[in-house]
């Protein structure tokens, strides 16, 4: 919410400002300068708003989706998540393995995500445990678990034997 704020606030801020002249008089840029910061924010700061709004999110999550089904894995990897951080291409790979599992695609979404949590995302260690356990891996099972609690995960994680 705070990035959404931010992310319109501040181009809706530097338009009105050009608008008032105040970024002319405080900032002492020229005229044509604080519309181009204006133009520039609004550019920027408007999709970054979009992209963290729920249907925004979920849009990025269908677009990994529809190039996972066109092109596979690997493309997804190396055209949107190689110039992610690990962490934040764990998530991404995580939100991709959550719309693979509820339109029912078990199969595809257990190697989702595996590469969820090889990237580092503890909820997919969570979730790939959990499937683990209930097909009777119960070992490899607990294995995620553990990791995921040491990458931080705060949630309740059972012990061998609970469900």
């Amino acid at each position: 919410m705070l990035l959404f704020a931010v992310s319109a606030g501040v181009p809706a801020m530097l338009v009105l400002g050009a608008v008032t002249g105040w970024s002319h008089s405080v900032m002492g840029a020229p005229t044509w300068a604080s519309w181009m910061i204006a133009v520039l924010a609004i550019f920027i700061g408007l999709p970054l708003a979009w992209a963290s709004t729920p249907l925004g999110t979920r849009g990025a999550t269908n677009l990994l989706l529809k190039a996972y089904r066109r092109e596979g894995l690997e493309y997804v990897e190396q055209q949107y998540l190689s110039k992610l951080a690990p962490y934040k291409a764990g998530l991404q790979l995580f939100n991709l393995a959550l719309a693979l599992d509820h339109a029912g695609d078990q199969d595809d979404a257990l190697v989702v995500y595996r590469h969820a949590a090889a990237y580092g995302s503890p909820p997919a260690m969570v979730n790939l445990a959990y499937w683990l356990s209930r097909h009777g891996e119960e070992d490899e099972a607990q294995e995620w678990y553990r990791r995921a609690a040491e990458a931080g995960y705060t949630r309740v994680v059972p012990r061998a034997g609970e469900r």
